[in-house]
């Protein structure tokens, strides 16, 4: 009988978790990267970005590489360099000057009605090096 018992409370605590489990909410998937190569470039060759993102909870993205230039302590602004509407960006830039190049991707999204953007999420910068 103590064996009978000990075996209904165990299969009643697993019911009772995978109940719990099956009720839990479901998060939305979501995404974003940048690369860019090579990480050491000269001042007048190309570099390769691309860069992806998405996100399941918004219908309306909108995905961003941007570009800012410089040096530690005094990087210029971002600025938009490649805009694409699936998620999915590639472009060539040309290191014109010696220094760091930094890209990052953006992704906005927008509400069907307004259409006012907001920025879902950023990736981390990579950053490219070129010298002379």
């Amino acid at each position: 009988m103590k064996l009978g018992l000990k075996r209904f409370a165990v299969v009643g605590a697993l019911g009772m978790a995978s109940a719990a489990l099956a009720v839990s909410p479901a998060f939305a998937k979501g995404d974003i990267s940048v690369q860019a190569t090579p990480h050491t470039v000269h001042a007048g060759h190309v570099v390769k970005v691309h860069g992806q993102g998405d996100d399941d909870a918004e219908r309306y993205t909108t995905l961003v590489i941007q570009e800012r230039s410089g040096k530690p302590g005094h990087w210029g602004h971002w600025r938009v360099v490649k805009r694409s509407y699936n998620g999915d960006a590639r472009m060539s830039v040309k290191a014109t000057h010696r220094g760091d190049l930094q890209f990052r991707s953006v992704l906005y999204s927008t509400d069907s009605r307004h259409r006012h953007p907001k920025t879902d999420r950023t990736s981390a910068p990579v950053t490219v090096h070129v010298v002379r």
